[in-house]
């Protein structure tokens, strides 16, 4: 029952930190970029190690009281040390894996408690928090390891800090709004930009002015677009976007082609055609949206830095590509007033 109880301070403490610091990297409270030394990975293990003999020897001697604070408070380091090496893009992965540890924390105290209600499910939680970290890191088309040991994205966010600034071509409001208003097909692209201003409501206006225009309208739905699968779903279904209106991300690529404008918002990497294209990129042969097809792209976009993969998207760059910068939710909200104060489609 020691050993148990051992397992579940273990588990329960670093979730505890590794939460913490993985809001704070989601936040940006603290940097998104991975923070990395020489050996990182021997010392994360080796922190680990010994909290488990420590674990071990108060088992086998419980009267070592002194040994009480190391349990909880190696733990505590190891999920500072576990997080600070992982690239803001991949938190969402680790917060399911976090999960996964607090379904596992939960079942053992089920154990230590003999509540069987308690061991069932923490056993589901973690197993389907792993399976779910798993899945994710498939769909990125990466190894579950290297999202945790790779430090993915450092390098390559030091060559985007260093790159040469490149030349875009950029839109106001008013001539997005006529470009819109002219297509007879567009495909919207949701990201995690959209999620933070809050614009899926003023997307739903968009929506409602582009269709009364008869305007076809849909959505392409990466899987891991914002931070968790099924985000993006999320906040269109509470914009009360007609579900028929959603596009997985296989049935929109196979649109694009016949797409007179993409409207990307908010969405970096999942867009970037580097995974298709470039077989040194760190993201090549992760399944993305191809919305670099469509005849015209149009991206709403705060700046032109690099999404939390930490890497240059060559779909800014393209002559066919649009820049839109400002804030999702004023920059959709000015593109509706201008559609609707225009003439009829």
């Amino acid at each position: 029952m020691m050993a148990v109880l051992g397992m579940e301070v273990i588990l329960g403490s670093l979730t505890f930190t590794g939460s913490l610091m993985a809001a704070g990297k989601l936040q940006e409270v603290l940097p998104q970029r991975p923070i990395t030394y020489k050996g990182q990975n021997f010392v994360n293990l080796g922190v680990l190690a010994i909290a488990v003999i420590v674990a071990i020897i108060l088992v086998l001697h419980p009267e070592r009281v002194y040994l009480y604070p190391l349990i909880v408070i190696l733990p505590l380091i190891f999920g500072v040390l576990m997080i600070i090496p992982i690239g803001g893009a991949d938190m969402p992965t680790v917060i399911t894996l976090l999960n996964s540890y607090a379904g596992l924390s939960a079942a053992a105290m089920g154990f230590v408690l003999d509540n069987k209600l308690l061991i069932i499910a923490g056993a589901l939680d973690g197993a389907s928090g792993f399976i779910l970290s798993v899945n994710m890191s498939k769909a990125m088309n990466r190894s579950f390891s290297n999202v945790l040991f790779g430090a993915f994205g450092q390098e390559q966010a030091s060559a985007a800090a260093g790159a040469e600034t490149r030349a875009v071509g950029s839109a106001s409001a008013e001539e997005a709004a006529a470009i819109l208003g002219a297509a007879n097909k567009v495909v919207i692209v949701p990201g995690y930009g959209m999620a933070v201003s809050q614009a899926q409501h003023k997307v739903r206006e968009l929506y409602d002015v582009l269709t009364k225009r008869g305007v076809d309208v849909r959505f392409g739905i990466h899987p891991v677009a914002g931070r968790m699968p099924g985000h993006m779903n999320v906040l269109l279904a509470e914009a009360n976007i007609p579900y028929d209106k959603l596009m997985e991300m296989d049935d929109a690529n196979g649109d694009f082609a016949q797409t007179d404008v993409g409207l990307v918002i908010g969405a970096n990497d999942v867009t970037n055609p580097a995974a298709r294209t470039d077989a040194s990129s760190p993201i090549y042969g992760m399944p993305i949206l191809d919305v670099d097809k469509a005849r015209t792209v149009m991206v709403i976009k705060r700046s032109m830095s690099a999404g939390f993969a930490g890497i240059d998207n060559p779909l800014y760059y393209s002559d066919k590509t649009l820049m839109l910068f400002g804030d999702a939710k004023s920059f959709v909200g000015s593109i509706v007033r201008e559609i609707s104060g225009g003439a009829g489609h």
